[in-house]
């Protein structure tokens, strides 16, 4: 059975270009109404383009920062939203060393910042209406970190925490929240691509997971994927069983460590806590017998 939006609205942020428009796209043709947002009035080549094709889609012009507005005005003209979509975002690349705070809180607001107060936004009516979700666009640099970009790939890691922690305040009234970590070739990274990797890498071929977490009959909540040219991988946390003193028979020191940091960073085994409950008892199992 296909899968469709029917009578159902999504918000895209940053839905006119670049990834937003294969997003907008995607859910257009599934029949979604696209309330896409962007930050420049005369930015409407994507609405239009839709609404050309039979599909219904609505701009909304205005800073993604200003979130509750955004959500309100959306609601008052579509009656309703359903899902959102965070995909606005910029970058403002400098080593730490040099720096201002004031760049790492310009890249900090838009991305993380932004996800709270649109995840906030559309909460009341997410409830009202039995349920919502929402899907932030993370980064490889938040994942792997990158060279130059220590406030993005801090805000793109943050969204996962973010996302985890919505997860487990949402389930009880079917609110689910997740990030994908796209990449895709757009007119503003891939001039230089040669013209086979840009087929290769659409923005398409990253869209259909990006939907697919914005329906309703999606359960996933609080996890973090990778998508390109096609690939949609889960991305999991992973320790290592690591080095265990047990405080009331061993020494537990710097030197304990020190001579057995093999063992601490040793993978060959590992564990995949689900989340903070059952770390912490696989921690502190061994310490909670009786001797």
């Amino acid at each position: 059975m296909a899968v469709t939006f029917k009578d159902k609205v999504v918000l895209v942020t940053g839905g006119s270009r670049g990834l937003g428009n294969a997003f907008s796209r995607c859910l257009a043709q599934a029949g979604a109404t696209i309330a896409i947002n962007s930050s420049t009035e005369d930015d409407r080549g994507t609405t239009q383009a839709i609404n050309d094709a039979g599909g219904r889609a609505i701009h909304f012009p205005g800073r993604v920062e200003d979130s509750a507005e955004l959500v309100e005005r959306v609601v008052a003209e579509c009656g309703r939203v359903d899902a959102i979509i965070h995909n606005a975002g910029f970058i403002q690349d400098k080593t730490l060393r040099k720096m201002p705070e004031a760049q790492w809180d310009a890249v900090m607001d838009v991305h993380l910042k932004t996800s709270f107060k649109l995840a906030q936004a559309g909460w009341p009516h997410f409830e009202e209406q039995g349920g919502g979700r929402i899907v932030l666009m993370s980064s490889s640099a938040g994942l792997y970190g990158n060279f130059g970009q220590a406030n993005y790939a801090s805000a793109k890691m943050g969204m996962y925490g973010l996302a985890q922690s919505i997860a487990q305040e949402g389930a009880k009234t079917n609110i689910t929240c997740n990030c994908v970590s796209p990449f895709g070739a757009t007119e503003m990274n891939s001039a230089n691509f040669p013209e086979a990797l840009k087929t290769a890498i659409k923005a398409d071929y990253v869209a259909p997971l990006v939907a697919y977490l914005a329906h309703e009959d999606c359960k996933e909540s609080g996890s973090m994927f990778e998508a390109s040219a096609g690939s949609f991988k889960k991305v999991r946390w992973e320790r290592a069983v690591g080095l265990n003193l047990d405080p009331r028979t061993e020494d537990v020191s710097i030197d304990a460590v020190a001579e057995n940091w093999d063992q601490v960073v040793d993978f060959s085994e590992t564990e995949h806590p689900s989340g903070m409950g059952e770390a912490l008892q696989l921690m502190y199992a061994r310490t909670m017998t009786t001797q």
